[in-house]
């Protein structure tokens, strides 16, 4: 239990100098690096906490998700806020959802994501009716038994996307280290996304 304990501790310290590090690194590449440069290497750091998470929870599937302005209302002019699955790691043989999460209005999903922007998470050891968020349906069609869904804040603390841990070969019930382990990535990489965004933004 103390040894659980203490990587949960190290994990939540080191994440943030390591994010904290990255970030300056990305503010002063920035201001003389090709654009297209600077978010290559966010994607790829991006990307390598995302395999990392998938071998070492042995999942089957990865995925982050991050809101968008897709379009407008007619006649008030509006933004419509949308979700698109922006990062996807999956084992061979898994089907990929992120040809099928591409450009869907948040309206259709506001049930799963109210509770994630309240509770930060949501977590479905295996699927059944009664506490399934109204994600069975689509959880079914895409073969997945476990799934454990986890916010991602930017660094002012807005929701600005989602993090997927899913399994599709048997359900998975994590134990609390590994929970912390997932939360703490979420953190990272809510943080990593939001500063390239912020950096992009004020150049």
């Amino acid at each position: 239990m103390e040894i659980t304990i203490l990587v949960a501790i190290i994990s939540a310290i080191l994440g943030p100098l390591i994010v904290t590090k990255y970030k300056a690194y990305l503010d002063k590449k920035s201001k003389k690096e090709d654009p297209i440069v600077t978010t290559l290497k966010a994607n790829s750091l991006v990307d390598d906490l995302l395999e990392q998470i998938k071998q070492d929870e042995k999942a089957d599937r990865v995925w982050i998700s991050q809101f968008h302005n897709g379009g407008n209302f007619y006649p008030t002019g509006k933004s419509i806020s949308k979700f698109s699955v922006m990062f996807e790691h999956s084992s061979p043989g898994i089907r990929t959802i992120q040809e099928t999460f591409t450009n869907i209005p948040v309206s259709l999903f506001n049930r799963p994501l109210m509770h994630l922007y309240t509770a930060g998470e949501i977590i479905i050891p295996a699927y059944s009716k009664d506490m399934d968020y109204g994600l069975k349906t689509f959880a079914e069609g895409l073969d997945t038994k476990s799934s454990y869904i986890f916010s991602l804040k930017d660094l002012n603390g807005n929701f600005v996307g989602t993090l997927g841990v899913e399994w599709t070969t048997k359900p998975k019930n994590l134990n609390e280290a590994s929970l912390d382990y997932l939360r703490t990535k979420a953190i990272s990489i809510g943080t990593i996304l939001s500063t390239y965004l912020y950096t992009t933004q004020n150049k």
